[in-house]
């Protein structure tokens, strides 16, 4: 049995999802440590982090809390998921060995300050290991650690994620997941979607998602006399209601993710909507390009331009053959290589190497 303390915001699905497909396997004993928010699992064991001013400066009053943990824990691992904040909760504790998994703002857009570029070098240089979720996050993890970095994608469980429409309609449903804030770009798909609703009247826009830019889209959809055929669903967490997300999911026919940020390193949403064989529109940023790949699994567009990103949605709106095509490569994509299984063996495949366990 491997001991393992994880520390990470258990207020993320994304985390939530890591915690939950780990807790499955027998040879692990899981201890979350966090801040007490988010859904929690029966199998793991949690310890509250207090919150002070809910800001960076929780994570240095928390340091002596977190050695308390540990040291009443008697780990055989700790594993820090996002480099900078809890990343330093790991390397403040000393403990080895110590692995940190870096999830693409905290290696993109934390070195821009110099003291967080300096922090960043002296938490991978006291990590044991250490993982990212994607190629060009890799790459750019070359600039502040010489040390060898593994690849272990975010994918997807393919036999929960996949092509179960139930809709019997003529309805085209264009949609997207995302936290509703400026780098997400939602605006320029309301834009694009109404440039084309007056033309094709059978198509709908579906918005998951919830956050500060959200009275301002409804707003836009007001605006541009679209409010009738956009439906935003608010916040849906998979985890919890998992049947809700994936009947909304599987029945769109296009899925799109305008992300307008470099620091967008991965889209797991998008990979979600290939694993549901959907054609994806996908800005051409981050690690889009490499999660969706232009004319096969969908279509890159520029970011900020809804025009081009109206053009490509009409590509598809116009051609089913060409959308089932896409789609189809799309799940072929995601099973070879975001298969979630995979990517949870995987990492524990590194535990056991860190603690020697078999």
């Amino acid at each position: 049995m491997i001991k393992v303390v994880i520390l990470g915001e258990n207020g993320s699905v994304h985390i939530q999802k890591w915690i939950q497909a780990l807790a499955l396997h027998k040879i692990l004993e899981l201890h979350v440590i966090s801040f007490d928010r988010g859904v929690k699992y029966p199998e793991v064991k949690y310890y509250p982090l207090k919150i002070f001013f809910n800001n960076k400066i929780d994570y240095l009053l928390n340091v002596k809390r977190v050695n308390k943990y540990i040291k009443e824990i008697k780990p055989m691992l700790v594993h820090s998921h996002y480099a900078t904040s809890y990343g330093y909760l790991g390397m403040k504790s000393n403990f080895h060995p110590f692995l940190v998994t870096g999830w693409g703002a905290d290696i993109f857009d934390s070195p821009k300050e110099a003291i967080m570029r300096q922090l960043l070098i002296r938490i991978f240089k006291k990590a044991d290991a250490i993982t990212v979720l994607s190629r060009i996050t890799l790459k750019e993890m070359k600039k502040l650690s010489p040390k060898p970095v593994e690849l272990i994608p975010f994918g997807v469980d393919i036999s929960k994620f996949r092509n179960i429409k139930s809709k019997n309609d003529n309805i085209i449903r264009i949609g997207t997941i995302r936290t509703l804030s400026e780098k997400y770009g939602v605006e320029y798909l309301i834009r694009a979607f109404a440039m084309l609703s007056h033309k094709y009247t059978n198509i709908r826009l579906e918005i998951v998602g919830d956050g500060p830019l959200k009275p301002k889209l409804i707003s836009l959809a007001n605006e541009l006399k679209v409010s009738d055929k956009v439906t935003f669903h608010g916040y849906v967490n998979q985890n919890a209601d998992f049947d809700k997300y994936i009947q909304i999911l599987s029945n769109l026919d296009i899925f799109a993710i305008l992300s307008i940020l470099d620091s967008e390193t991965f889209g797991v949403a998008a990979v979600e909507a290939s694993a549901c064989s959907i054609p994806v529109v996908a800005t051409h940023v981050g690690g889009l390009p490499e999660v969706i790949e232009n004319n096969v699994t969908g279509l890159l567009v520029k970011p900020c331009d809804a025009e081009d990103t109206a053009q490509a949605l009409e590509k598809l709106i116009k051609d089913e053959n060409l959308r089932m095509q896409m789609g189809s490569n799309g799940r072929k994509k995601v099973e070879n290589e975001y298969d979630w299984d995979k990517n949870v063996n995987k990492m524990i495949s590194i535990y056991q190497q860190l603690t020697k366990q078999t």
